[in-house]
């Protein structure tokens, strides 16, 4: 590993590493198998210096704590276990939780308990207390995915309601069944722009109701689908931009094994507006090869809502366009006017 390390700033974005990730930056590139020691520099900011110097010093919020230190955790982890079929019972739960952290720092877990609450998140199955457990489709994607089995079971309940009243074309309702998950939250402060919480509780449809503690996210989904911009909260919601892939896979498990929504390229559209950052009025012009957010927003603007449209308003906005623009058009009218003969 290396002799000396530097470490320049600790800033992520725009917000602030803690300094126990400073130190474990410079933990693992300075590490040594011979036992050697290795030479570490952290360049910190003015207003930070005091802060990171005396917390790598006296090694404040070093303490380890095991994962398992919230009923989330446990639930989180058991699932894989009996998933995979390791864990079958009470007794094997308990089996595979003393060889952990949490049990050596004395932590007790009833694994009944435990297991009535799995079983109302509609992760596993079970016929009396002390029987023999099953995981459930849903806990099975959770498993799989490495979601919470909660969140699965809530987006199956959202998307259940979001088709339900029609909503599946509202950008607004969309973000709603994405964000109501109380497993894994985001959180922030969006500044100056909090005013968008607002808007957004404005845009929100009829017959769904905010949970406490996922505005956040919520809002975040809805600026990530061509809402406003998230300011100083851009970083969290690339973060989900960036987890879209992976639960669209939930999404689309949760549609061909539990619900049977018949929903697909619902699920394709949904990914392609999170990906490119348009609200659903743009989604059949991005479709188009060569269309981008910028020119599928200015073809809407123009008239155009799909491929046939786009053959009828060529002629007003040619002398608007660049001539990359021009030849993807007219890639685009050609083949509409192959399709009608």
């Amino acid at each position: 590993m290396a002799d000396v390390v530097i470490v320049v700033g600790t800033k992520r974005g725009n917000e602030y590493v803690s300094p126990i990730e400073v130190k474990q930056m410079v933990g693992r590139a300075g590490r040594k198998h011979g036992g050697e020691t290795a030479t570490a520099h952290v360049i910190v900011e003015d207003d930070r210096a005091a802060e990171v110097k005396a917390s790598l010093e006296q090694g404040t919020n070093m303490e380890v704590k095991s994962s398992f230190g919230t009923t989330d955790g446990v639930y989180f982890h058991l699932m894989p276990e009996i998933s995979s079929g390791r864990v079958t019972n009470a007794d094997s739960a308990q089996r595979w939780f003393d060889r952990s952290l949490s049990a050596y720092q004395s932590r007790k877990v009833n694994f009944e308990k435990v297991f009535d609450k799995m079983e109302k998140m509609g992760a596993i199955r079970r016929m009396l207390p002390g029987k023999s457990i099953q995981a459930t489709r849903v806990g099975e994607i959770a498993s799989d995915l490495y979601f919470h089995p909660g969140d699965v079971q809530a987006w199956k309940d959202n998307f259940d309601k979001l088709f339900e009243l029609g909503l599946e074309n509202d950008n607004a309702g969309i973000a709603w069944a994405l964000g109501t998950r109380t497993h894994a939250k985001s959180h922030g402060d969006f500044g100056d722009h909090r005013y968008i919480i607002g808007e957004y509780r404005s845009a929100l449809p009829m017959g769904l109701d905010i949970e406490d503690g996922t505005v956040t996210q919520v809002v975040l989904w809805w600026c990530s689908m061509g809402g406003p911009s998230a300011g100083k909260m851009r970083n969290q919601m690339l973060e989900l931009r960036d987890d879209i892939g992976r639960i669209k896979r939930a999404l689309v498990r949760l549609d061909k094994e539990v619900a049977k929504w018949d929903r697909g390229s619902f699920f394709d559209e949904m990914e392609l507006m999170v990906r490119k950052g348009i609200t659903t009025i743009l989604v059949e012009l991005c479709k188009l090869p060569g269309i981008t957010k910028g020119r599928a927003d200015f073809l809407y603007n123009a008239g155009a809502k799909d491929a046939e449209s786009i053959v009828e308003i060529m002629g007003n906005i040619e002398d608007e366009i660049d001539d990359s623009f021009k030849v993807a058009l007219l890639e685009i009218a050609n083949g509409v006017r192959r399709q009608s003969h």
